[in-house]
């Protein structure tokens, strides 16, 4: 199906639906009559859940692109603590989670490294605690307190004055402004929040002043938040799957080869596994402050800055079953069940005790336990100027963020037992041990590491525009800008030298049972079955760190994964904005300059990964050329019709440009870059109606369509690093494709206080490989998307219940498939007289589990109980 017969299409749907909507319209203006008139120019007074659905109505219904917003309810309470799960309620948003909480969004059917997200309308620094984490363009929303928020802008129809680098949409997180405050405004939170599968309480705190000096001139904002939170996270876990070869001996087992002409050849089968607990401290503290000053009528001067830390303490305490070592060390599969190619049942044999490695082992127990930490910084100036018809504006900032692991502690614990693995059950990993999991004493000691990594990402920035108010008959004003920007991404990961167990861990006797730990209390209850391994010899962490603490470690860098990533770019545009009695839009064009200097370690050698190693650079320039036309039309006083069309680009990840390799050794893979890569490129087409028929009503339907040049794939192949044999994913331009859909949403008051929110998306994406023709997934692609929140509000008491729903999706690692996840949550606030309320709240209140599997769902990836999380406080404002 082509452009143009898509888009009528959508638009016979759209019409359809108009149609249906605009039946009793007139009935609905008979009871207007009372409705207070929000044009755009008027401040809006009425709070809670009913005055951020006006606001945030009034910010979609007056602008000349494609948004949507969120606006807090109040100072300080915003619908969500998480602001990423508040961004999840807009259509055509999606969420990923890490341990149960929002960290990175997608808009239409794109990956979260494809949308960008800004504060105050620039860049904010991003970082990552995860050892095993690829530096991401995606912003981790982890590092922002909700309460600091004022409104959520998701604009889905580029500007020219916009930043480029968006391919689905940009988020714009809009602070509150010192001036536009009240004075002496003055909000403090306090909360308890416990998480019922850590079964820890912990506190939340956050603080918020406002100050404006007498002649109102000049204004100050401070805001102090601290949220801690201890999570634990069951899981199962299978990785490094891969089409390996065996051949069959004379006792009909299987021997892993890499000979093309095999007895059985491409076998989708696991490099390891495991049942896995995950238990961290967190730790937020973030500080906002900002000044405003306006001397005169014709000057605006802000002063923006951020300062956000999270503590990330971690450990991680997995039971493994480990074929790729098997493999590696002269083991075979005794027994087997292939199903659809897949390995869905292995019995794996002990190894040779004299096999060439010198490791008498073939399975291991492993406990790491590490110090993360991450934090962002911004610091932003603007100065408005106004001069006859000119508005001039002047931004310059910079905006920082680092941090990592400073210390990962491994210890495994292996010995050379017969195992076996059945993978015929959903969502569920069947194993058996010849060695009990239990007995600790046979458990030795293999391996012990401390390893590191830190990360920086940090951007100056500079913009200058310039806006003329022309007031003709069609045109209003015009605008032109330049913006200069130099991103820096660099990371370094440090290794043990002699932790293995031909150095320090050959040396030891100890064994599992000599730092035997508590195991957690109801671990993996409702995953799994009574085959699943639920118990298992558990370390006691503090007196095994001790022990550690005694240890002389040699650390090296890994240098296969280190790199520095400078990246300038040159923007500048020129935008009308035009306007009739009936119509309002622009029109523009931006032009970019990139400049990319990417620089690694490359490999001269095979074998050694700290010192046979030089220094490769890698220079790459484009230019892209983007217009975009965006134009609103007032059918009716209460129906507006929308249509836009832009070119658009997104940059790839800084990890895929990487002219290295960063691998895992416990899990045999890894993941290299290509610092040749071209960027997304796309051409975008919109078009929708919006009716509001009533003060805190609309309908609303929106098609979309973008034409993608190239998608970036992700190429899965067998490398050799440290003389194993490991599973690296590589990025190549791939082909293009399409993604298309459509947007309904629904908002209404209904009766005596309570409301209506309901949306839902429909995205499709097609697209095929160049060489077999066969279709391939889109990451970050659902097809279906909904959420529905019911309210109710009166004097004193808001509440709110949200479910929120999307359907399997593509992660873009490998074949790599998130399946279908819904979450409820609630949310409650009773106010005990005009200056304090108690407020409550649910997140995940069925505890869904996420689920993850490749290519089939005989290759669980993970299946993850998160667990519910409950808050209750009380917040005070005068």
């Amino acid at each position: 199906m082509n452009t143009t017969t898509r888009l009528c299409c959508l638009m016979s749907l759209s019409t359809y639906f108009l149609a249906m909507s605009a039946f009793g319209q007139e009935k609905q203006q008979e009871s207007k009559n009372d409705v207070i008139d929000a044009s755009p120019l008027e401040k809006i007074q009425i709070r809670g859940i009913r005055g951020s659905i006006v606001k945030s109505m009034n910010t979609k219904r007056y602008s000349d692109s494609v948004v949507d917003a969120i606006t807090a309810e109040e100072i300080g309470k915003f619908p969500d603590k998480n602001v990423a799960e508040s961004l999840q309620r807009i259509t055509g948003v999606s969420l990923n989670r890490v341990q149960g909480e929002g960290e990175r969004v997608g808009v239409r059917g794109t990956a979260p490294s494809q949308n960008r997200t800004y504060i105050n309308g620039q860049n904010i620094a991003s970082a990552d605690w995860w050892i095993s984490s690829q530096p991401n363009r995606g912003f981790n929303y982890t590092l922002l307190p909700s309460e600091i928020v004022s409104s959520l802008e998701v604009h889905k129809s580029p500007q020219a004055d916009h930043d480029e680098g968006s391919l689905g949409g940009s988020i714009n997180i809009k602070t509150h402004s010192p001036l536009e405050t009240q004075d002496q405004k003055f909000v403090g939170t306090a909360q308890l929040q416990h998480s019922d599968t850590s079964g820890e309480t912990d506190p939340q705190v956050s603080l918020f002043y406002n100050w404006i000096n007498d002649s109102a001139d000049l204004g100050m904002l401070f805001s102090l938040t601290r949220h801690e939170r201890s999570l634990r996270r069951d899981g199962l876990e299978s990785w490094g799957w891969a089409e390996r070869n065996f051949n069959i001996d004379e006792q009909g087992a299987l021997q892993q080869t890499d000979d093309d002409n095999a007895d059985l050849t491409d076998i989708w089968s696991p490099g390891g596994g495991g049942s896995a607990t995950f238990t961290q401290r967190r730790i937020l503290s973030s500080a906002l402050w900002l000044v405003q000053f306006q001397p005169s009528v014709d000057w605006n001067i802000e002063l923006n800055t951020l300062y956000s830390e999270l503590d990330a303490d971690n450990s991680n305490q997995n039971f493994l079953w480990q074929p790729s070592s098997v493999y590696g060390r002269g083991g075979k599969i005794l027994d087997y069940q292939i199903k659809d190619n897949t390995l869905a049942y292995a019995k794996y044999s002990q190894v040779p005790e004299n096999n060439e490695t010198g490791i008498p082992f073939n399975t291991a127990m492993e406990a790491i336990w590490r110090t993360s930490q991450i934090k962002t910084s911004l610091i932003h100036l603007n100065v408005e100027h106004d001069n006859d018809y000119w508005h001039n504006q002047y931004q310059i900032g910079v905006t920082r963020a680092s941090g990592g692991t400073s210390k990962d502690f491994t210890s495994q614990w292996s010995a050379n037992s017969e195992f076996s693995v059945d993978l015929n059950s959903p969502q569920d990993i069947h194993t058996q041990y010849q060695i009990s999991p239990l007995a600790g004493e046979n458990w030795q000691v293999s391996e012990v590491r401390k390893d590191a990594q830190d990360s920086t990402d940090k951007e100056f920035f500079a913009q200058a525009d310039f806006e003329y108010q022309w007031d003709q008959a069609f045109f209003q004003s015009i605008k032109m800008g330049l913006k200069y920007k130099k991103h820096v991404r660099d990371f370094i990961r440090y290794r043990s030298k002699n932790g293995d167990y031909n150095g320090l861990a050959g040396d030891l006797s100890w064994t599992l049972a000599d730092f035997q730990g508590k195991f957690p209390k109801d671990y993996l209850s409702g995953v799994g079955s009574e085959n699943t391994l639920k118990n298992y010899a558990f370390v006691d962490i503090r007196s095994l760190n001790k022990a550690f603490n005694t240890l002389t470690f040699v650390q090296g860098e890994e240098k296969p994964s280190s790199f520095d990533i400078s990246e300038q770019s040159y923007a500048g545009y020129a935008k009308a904005n035009f306007s009739g009695e009936y119509y309002r839009g622009n029109f523009g064009l931006r032009v970019v300059h990139t400049q990319q200097d990417s620089g690694a370690f490359q490999q001269t050698t095979e074998i050694d990964i700290y010192d046979e190693y030089q220094w490769s650079t890698h220079n790459e320039n484009y230019t892209d050329v983007l217009p975009s036309v965006n134009l609103a039309i007032d059918l009716t006083e209460d129906l507006v019709m929308r249509a836009s069309a832009s070119k658009v680009m997104s940059r790839p990840e800084y990890h895929h440009l990487m002219p290295s390799t960063n691998y895992n050794v416990t899990q045999a893979q890894g993941a290299g870059g290509n610092p040749e890569l071209e960027p997304f490129r796309a051409t975008n087409f919109d078009v929708g109606f919006e009716w509001y028929f009533d003060q805190a009503a609309l309908f609303s339907i929106a098609a979309f369509h973008k034409d993608v040049k190239s998608f970036i794939d992700i190429k899965r192949s067998i490398e050799n690093y440290e003389n194993i044999d490991m599973v690296i994913n590589r990025p190549v331009n791939g082909s293009g494709g399409t993604i298309y859909g459509v947007e309904l949403n629904l908002q209404q008051e209904l009766f005596y206080g309570f409301g209506l929110i309901a949306n839902y998306t429909f995205v499709q994406g097609e697209r095929k490989d160049l060489n077999t023709g066969k279709d391939i997934d889109i990451p970050g692609n659902s097809e279906h998307s909904f959420n529905v929140t019911g309210y109710f509000e009166n004097d004193w008491v808001s509440s709110r219940l949200s479910y929120n729903f999307r359907t399997e999706w593509a992660t873009g690692i490998g074949e790599q498939i998130n399946d279908d996840y819904g979450q409820w949550d609630v949310n409650l606030s009773f106010k005990l007289n005009a200056h304090t309320s108690l407020v409550f709240e649910g997140i995940n209140l069925a505890n869904e589990h996420i689920y993850t599997y490749e290519r089939n769902e005989l290759a669980p990836v993970g299946v993850y109980q998160n667990g519910r999380r409950f808050y209750a406080g009380v917040r005070v404002e005068y």
